[in-house]
């Protein structure tokens, strides 16, 4: 016994020196992890962008404004929350062909604009759009007066979108923002000749608010935030997706590992990248397959360079597992008829833990709890037995002169007095129905009697999606107030393999898919720029606004 275990300490020690001669001869640790390439390099390589739903509403808003032709665009997020990824695949969006005669997009990156003064800015920007007559004696009208010159030709007798994206915008100079105020200036009678985009610290905000006159010339103003830790492990799994061999591989974070990554980090994507690189060396050093919890948290003590407490770390375990154990409890003895009350949640270090119930229940209301045996509904042979779906489609804050009735008008196609009740129901804290301030928070229950089966052939033009229904909704709102738009409905689905998807769609029915594109071809151009062909749906894929394709004989089953 004493010599099988000497052998197998030599024996791992030889595996750990191999490995770490292959990190240290050629840092390419990733082909003994089995990865194509390196799936956390702290370059902003585009295709590892996780698209979370603020990063893709963020993206489609500027790239819609871009296309446009709007102007100045800003977004403003903390070290660390992807902004020049968010950049670099923005860029990339841009690139690409355009439906329609949109003009062509040229793009013009200004990496750094800190600059000694006013001339100095008006060089760099002259710099980067190639304009090469710029002589040394030039002064800063001669540049402006050049750089002018160069738009119209380029806007109005080439027809090109001319694009400056500056990054680290928080280091251009307070006296430089009123020339990028000036260039806001040269433009036709129908759109700006140079579109600006702006992506900036928090620190930036202090400069806006300082210039009324360039504020209001702000298209969109987006702040970005950390992950949550959902996202967080959707980042993690996605980077690793992308750069493995073998995309079904087993995963390298146990769910502990994963947790003890957020908590390091917050949720900030460049952290998370930064400590998963040197988990992954960990992995080839220690000769092990999964990084878990103390693995990790080795890890951000090497990091940091300082000594965790190991009172705080175990503390925290402890907290984490006791957490687990009362929620469990409360889980199993809770009542279980529950009405339309608000969904309990429980956060565990951001983490928001909402439950799935069974849809729908026999008495017409989500259960708390789900049975795996209970027979299908009538009407739900095709889709297995049963379906799960959540309590809520999700949250949003009500807006100035923002009616409930039409809320539910444009969700579930049904403003009556008995839906109302339901969201009523679900919202205890709405005292008045008729007279909800702005700002306070509604819940957007997902009603069983509202939900229909999708056909796994339909086909649909969806003009906007997103995950996230608050951002979708008004989006929707602001299309809809428009002139001159195609009739649209909101439609809010939900399906097992996907969860919760919310979008713009044309109110119109398709048999083909050449007559799909058609209707795009015929869309303004601000509409067609994102929209898709829609179909193969999942059979268990539901949609929720009774007035899509009401008329449709056998589309779907009430479900009740």
């Amino acid at each position: 016994m004493k010599n099988r275990l000497c052998r197998f300490r030599v024996r791992n020690r030889f595996r750990k020196r191999k490995a770490i001669k292959g990190v240290v001869g050629t840092m390419e640790y990733f082909n003994l992890l089995e990865f194509n390439k390196e799936p956390f390099s702290n370059s902003p390589e585009p295709e590892f962008l996780f698209a979370s739903p603020q990063h893709n509403t963020c993206l489609q808003r500027i790239e819609l404004a871009v296309r446009l032709r709007r102007g100045l665009n800003i977004v403003i997020g903390a070290v660390g929350t992807g902004k020049t990824t968010l950049c670099r695949k923005l860029i990339q969006n841009l690139s690409l062909p355009a439906a329609g005669d949109s003009p062509e997009i040229e793009t013009f990156l200004l990496l750094d604009p800190a600059v000694a003064g006013r001339l100095d800015f008006v060089k760099t920007v002259a710099s980067i759009l190639g304009i090469s007559d710029i002589a040394g004696a030039d002064n800063e009208w001669q540049i402006k007066e050049k750089i002018k010159n160069f738009l119209f030709e380029k806007g109005v007798e080439e027809q090109k979108n001319i694009v400056l994206i500056m990054d680290e915008g928080q280091k251009i100079p307070d006296d430089c923002l009123e020339i990028l105020r000036e260039f806001l200036n040269y433009e036709t009678n129908s759109f700006k000749l140079l579109q600006i985009i702006i992506f900036a610290q928090p620190e930036f905000k202090k400069s806006l608010a300082a210039r009324a006159n360039l504020l209001d010339r702000v298209n969109t103003l987006y702040y970005l935030q950390p992950l949550s830790f959902r996202q967080t492990k959707a980042m993690i799994e996605h980077r690793i997706s992308i750069a493995s061999q073998d995309p079904g591989r087993h995963p390298l974070f146990t769910f502990d590992g994963i947790l003890a990554v957020y908590i390091a980090t917050a949720g900030y994507p460049r952290k998370v990248v930064s400590l998963c690189h040197q988990v992954l060396i960990a992995l080839i050093i220690r000769g092990k397959r999964q990084a878990g919890w103390l693995l990790v948290r080795n890890c951000v003590r090497k990091m940091t360079g300082t000594i965790f407490e190991r009172f705080t770390w175990a503390m925290l375990g402890l907290m984490i597992l006791a957490l687990g154990l009362v929620s469990t409890y409360s889980y199993w003895n809770e009542p279980k008829n529950h009405g339309h009350s608000i969904q309990n949640q429980r956060v565990l270090s951001g983490i928001d833990i909402k439950r799935e119930t069974l849809f729908p229940s026999s008495s017409g209301i989500n259960s708390a709890r789900t049975h795996e045996n209970i027979p299908a509904p009538a009407g739900m042979d095709s889709v297995g037995p049963y379906v799960k779906v959540p309590d809520y489609l999700g949250t949003m804050a009500v807006k100035k002169r923002m009616t409930l009735w039409r809320v539910l008008e444009n969700i579930y196609g049904d403003g009556g007095k008995e839906i109302t009740k339901k969201l009523i129901n679900a919202n205890p804290h709405i005292k008045n129905i008729n007279s909800t301030a702005p700002g306070t928070v509604i819940h957007v229950p997902s009603i069983p009697e509202k939900a229909r089966l999708m056909k796994p052939d339909t086909i649909i033009v969806s003009l906007e999606n997103s995950k996230e229904l608050e951002s979708i909704y008004y989006s929707f709102i602001e299309k809809k107030s428009q002139g001159h738009r195609p009739k649209m409905l909101f439609l809010a689905l939900w399906n097992k393999r996907e969860g919760g998807q919310f979008m713009i769609v044309l109110d119109q029915r398709f048999t083909r898919m050449e007559e799909a594109k058609e209707a795009i071809h015929r869309l303004p151009s601000a509409l067609a720029v994102s929209a898709k062909v829609m179909s193969k749906w999942d059979g268990d894929t539901v949609f929720y606004n009774s007035g899509f394709m009401k008329n449709e004989a056998g589309l779907a089953r009430r479900l009740k």
